[in-house]
């Protein structure tokens, strides 16, 4: 009211100004009355009578104008002729006189509802559908220039379908937990307790690998053999009989005297080795379990509560907790959560949720979780010794988005968990997405839809992915009809289903288990041709192609593979392996 009565002051009494907001007042009054015309009725909370009562959306609040405001006016000008009208109302609606003001006038001055709020409820349409048509389950958060769009948890916490997501379940993120190990280095490149051109192997003196530095680990430049194909064997072989975290990777690698792949700093090849060995320089250097670094170092000070690197002894106290599960292409579920006795720390292992990750991202672009300049340097893409960049830099994927714009940004692909951190610097956005439903397209497909949401452009039609009805299918089906089938659908306009390539696999390989391996070629040829730049779809077919005997068929697909990722060491390897057979 103060506030009113200094506008009142400042305008003067009769002003044009004051003159134009009362006459506004007036006619934006008179219209709400003619809509609400039930003087008997109970008022609602918003003024109207409840049983005339429009729907429509919220009015965004006047940056200037407000009810008060206009209230005040119109008590001070008893002589102007319109506010006599008005008084004469309200001794007939006194309540809604006053009310109607709020209701009519806000509208007229703020104009449409808020972009910001129209954009946010799209974003929550969105995963309501996606959810609905049995692809988003987990816990999904957007933020724009630092205010929360969205935030919910969809779906259920295990295979059972007895307890729902919440936002404080934590997930298993995956390879989102690089970053943590890029920023544990870098806190301690920032003490001046390493080098980021330091070679490893003078923090793990049996390292095999003289001329490997830790910056081209952190790049994935290394050259470092994955060892996860060994732990592979190991645990299949049934020897594995105690926990496993990472502590005896150098000692595989030495054993097995496997090579590098390349010699460092050459070429650009994806490796969970090099983070495994970062996480033991961690701890080496700073005198402390990797898993208590991050702790101290981040996740107290940031406030990160839910959020901890699993390991034996805390496996069980990480509450509330999601859990992994596959759903069948028959709609049965079947856990698919952690792998006994395995903690694979450092390249992933740590759980968390949508809120913390949210922190951390805010201390990652604050110069809270690594200073402004090594957050410079981390979000710098790699440089190969030949002069050529790489999509990638410490702990971050960095590539353009769907619409062309720089992101960081890092996925998490770990048994039934799908994870993804995203940054969009420019755009002020920050996207976090966990999921628990082994749906292995899903969170690339959500991040890139909230973008175009959040850039104005159409919420993106969600279809129920195709392999339901193709399983069901199958089974009347030989195999060149089912390819008739699945052309069919493809060739709908518009397409009743969507395709995705994961559950077609999916599709593909319990087509295998019954014995139907021509059925399950018809299935990967169709994918792979409705998704041919798809490493995933070639690698697919390739492998049934082997399997089924027919070796040019798989060389050709691996030969397609190679002409999609030159840089691929081990896809030449495995072709060099087709062709030797």
């Amino acid at each position: 009211m103060r506030t009113a009565s200094v506008i009142w002051r400042t305008m003067g009494r009769g002003s044009p100004v004051a003159i134009w907001i009362i006459s506004a007042a007036v006619r934006a009054t008179a219209r709400l009355l003619l809509m609400c015309t039930n003087t008997n009725s109970t008022v609602g909370t918003d003024g109207c009578p409840a049983s005339r009562r429009l729907q429509r959306r919220p009015p965004r609040q006047a940056s200037f104008f407000n009810p008060s405001v206009l209230l005040v006016i119109v008590q001070k000008d008893k002589g102007n002729h319109s506010m006599k009208a008005l008084r004469k109302l309200g001794q007939r609606m006194p309540r809604l006189a006053v009310v109607a003001l709020s209701c009519a006038v806000l509208p007229v001055f703020a104009g449409a509802p808020d972009a910001a709020s129209a954009r946010s409820a799209e974003v929550a349409r969105y995963f309501e559908n996606c959810h609905a048509v049995r692809v988003c389950n987990g816990s999904f958060l957007v933020t724009q220039h630092g205010k929360l769009v969205y935030q919910d948890a969809l779906g259920d916490a295990d295979a059972s379908a007895q307890a729902k997501l919440t936002v404080d379940h934590a997930f298993d993120i995956g390879s989102v937990s690089k970053q943590f190990a890029a920023a544990a280095v870098l806190r301690l490149v920032e003490r001046g307790q390493l080098a980021l051109d330091d070679p490893a192997a003078k923090y793990l003196p049996q390292l095999p690998y003289a001329d490997v530095t830790l910056r081209q680990l952190l790049t994935h430049t290394s050259g470092v053999p994955d060892v996860f194909p060994l732990y592979t064997q190991l645990l299949k072989r049934g020897e594995v009989t105690t926990a496993m975290r990472g502590d005896e990777a150098v000692s595989l690698l030495v054993e097995h005297k496997a090579p590098l792949s390349f010699a460092p700093g050459s070429a650009f090849e994806y490796s969970n080795t090099g983070y495994i060995l970062l996480a033991q320089i961690v701890g080496r250097v700073s005198g402390m379990d990797y898993a208590d670094y991050l702790q101290r170092e981040f996740f107290t000070p940031l406030g990160m509560t839910h959020t901890r690197v699993r390991l034996p002894d805390n496996d069980a106290l990480i509450q509330p907790r999601a859990w992994g599960f596959i759903v069948r292409p028959d709609g049965s579920r079947k856990p698919f959560d952690q792998i006994p006795n395995f903690y694979p720390v450092g390249p992933g292992g740590i759980y968390s949720t949508t809120h913390d990750l949210q922190l951390w991202a805010d201390a990652l672009q604050q110069g809270r979780a690594m200073s402004k300049a090594n957050w410079a340097l981390a979000t710098t893409r790699a440089t190969l010794s030949d002069g050529s960049k790489v999509p990638y830099g410490f702990g971050f994927k960095l590539v353009d988005s769907a619409l062309g714009r720089p992101m960081v940004t890092h996925g998490g692909d770990w048994r039934g968990f799908k994870s993804d951190l995203t940054l969009l610097p420019e755009q002020g956005i920050q996207i976090v997405m966990l999921t628990n439903n082994a749906q292995d397209d899903s969170v690339e497909a959500a991040r890139d839809a909230v973008e175009a949401i959040l850039a104005g452009k159409p919420r993106p039609v969600l279809r129920t992915s195709v392999h339901w009805e193709l399983y069901k299918q199958a089974d009347g089906l030989d195999a060149a009809q089912l390819k008739r089938w699945l052309d069919q659908q493809w060739a709908e306009k518009p397409q009743r289903y969507d395709f995705p390539g994961q559950p077609l696999e999916q599709v593909a390989g319990d087509l295998l288990k019954r014995k139907a391996a021509d059925k399950a070629v018809a299935v990967l040829e169709f994918n792979a041709r409705i998704h041919p730049t798809s490493l995933d779809a070639l690698d697919s077919l390739a492998d049934v192609y082997r399997e089924t005997g027919n070796r040019q068929a798989a060389i050709a697909q691996v030969q397609k593979m190679i002409a999609l990722k030159p840089e691929s060491r081990r896809l030449r390897q495995r072709l060099a392996q087709l062709q030797g057979q």
